[in-house]
């Protein structure tokens, strides 16, 4: 079972003066992350996708993450494709949002209906993909193209922010006599965060999000085919002064999900999905003189999945998953004005517990170590600086390894694009 996935999302999902919204650097993303060895111990703009009163430090700037190659190298459309903004309407307000497709490279509520896209990587199925299984593909349209809006509000030394996130799609077909079906499915989401300095030196970000996707489809003389989640995911970081170049950032992190299926058709019968709880503690340091950055620390994670019982068929069955250590390692330095280079290292190492049945009333349990990500180790990145627009790039290190042979050949130079710029 991969749970890769799930661990990098939760990895980058989880500034320092007195004053919150001065002084920050208005650039990065993504690709700025990535290329620092997916990295959760810096101040990035990215973060404002967990914890909204980010919005409030990154205000009048607008970022839009190009995505990774899709398909053929130069082909349109790559993924993981997003665009934010953020913009002050008063002194202590900013209003903005987020544009996200449904393969949105983060866990919040600008993702949809995890699980039903494998987004987690294991299999914890999502809503639309549950109810397509029972009444047959294509009966339920996946959700695509969530709309978040977000607004927050500064006051003292902390900045408060609020977003509310809508998606939907519909499949109802009326033929003029009879056999009318009605597939729907959507999704309602809220999170809620803050960003605070305690004192001069201790800085807390917490943020938390809630998530309600359902999907539904009846025909006329079958009774309705259902499936609904509830996804809660709390994320909190410290950032402790020790002295003018050293910082000290401990996180923590905590989600759970659980849902219901009506399984429709002739039958009434209601049962549990699967439920997921995972949490997450880790510690790092930033290290930083002038513009040379390094930051890194290790997280322990632990995720279980839990599948309820089956009549006649199979016991209850566990899976899951413990990590540690997972390490994110990065430097960032400023090679000229305009010219940023990144060098970054990641790697997990961990145990994996999963049960199959044995009969309807016994289960056989597997333990088994693994390594992750496949390609773990070095990570390199760039960004370039003109003016008030940024683009930065995760490198695809192959390209370092081809020598001249990049020069007109046919492998892509950047495996990821972030650009953004700050409105002067």
């Amino acid at each position: 079972m991969n749970f890769l996935k799930l661990l990098v999302t939760f990895c980058l999902m989880v500034a320092v003066t007195t004053a919150l919204a001065q002084d920050v650097k208005k650039t990065g993303g993504l690709a700025r992350l990535t290329g620092m060895g997916a990295n959760p111990y810096v101040e990035d703009p990215f973060f404002s996708t967990i914890n909204p009163a980010w919005n409030g430090v990154y205000d009048n700037f607008i970022l839009a993450d190009l995505g990774s190659v899709s398909g053929s190298p130069f082909s349109a459309g790559g993924f993981g494709q997003y665009i934010s903004g953020s913009f002050s309407i008063g002194d202590n307000w900013t209003l903005g949002g987020i544009l996200a497709r449904n393969d949105f490279n983060g866990m919040s509520i600008a993702l949809l209906d995890p699980g039903s896209n494998n987004t987690l990587g294991f299999p914890y199925v999502g809503v639309v993909s549950t109810v397509n299984g029972i009444a047959g593909p294509g009966s339920v349209i996946p959700m695509d193209n969530n709309v978040e809006a977000i607004g927050t509000y500064s006051f003292g030394n902390s900045i408060v922010g609020l977003g509310i996130a809508y998606a939907s799609t519909t499949n109802d077909i009326n033929p003029p006599n009879t056999g009318s079906t009605e597939g729907s499915a959507s999704q309602l989401g809220f999170n809620l965060g803050i960003i605070t300095n305690i004192t001069r030196s201790f800085k807390l970000d917490i943020g938390a999000s809630f998530a309600l996707p359902n999907a539904s489809y009846k025909a006329d003389t079958l009774n309705e085919t259902s499936a609904s989640q509830t996804i809660i995911l709390v994320n909190g970081r410290a950032f402790w002064r020790l002295n003018s170049n050293l910082e000290f950032v401990p996180l923590v992190g905590f989600a759970t999900a659980s849902g219901t299926i009506d399984s429709g058709g002739t039958s009434t019968a209601s049962v549990d999905m699967a439920s997921l709880t995972w949490f997450a503690v880790g510690a790092g340091l930033n290290y930083q003189i002038g513009d040379f950055l390094l930051a890194g620390g290790m997280i322990f994670s632990s995720a279980s999945l839990t599948f309820p019982a089956i009549s006649n068929v199979s016991p209850e069955l566990s899976a899951s998953a413990t990590t540690f250590p997972i390490w994110n390692i990065g430097v960032e330095w400023n090679m000229i004005d305009w010219f940023v280079g990144r060098l970054g290292y990641v790697a997990f190492s961990g145990n994996n517990t999963i049960e199959f049945p044995s009969t309807a009333t016994s289960k056989t349990e597997t333990i088994s170590s693994f390594f992750a990500p496949s390609q773990r180790g070095i990570t390199l990145g760039v960004g370039f600086r003109f003016g008030d627009f940024s683009l930065d790039a995760t490198v695809n290190e192959d390209v370092l390894r081809q020598g001249f042979n990049t020069i007109g050949g046919g492998g892509p130079t950047f495996a990821y694009l972030t650009a953004s710029y700050a409105l002067p």
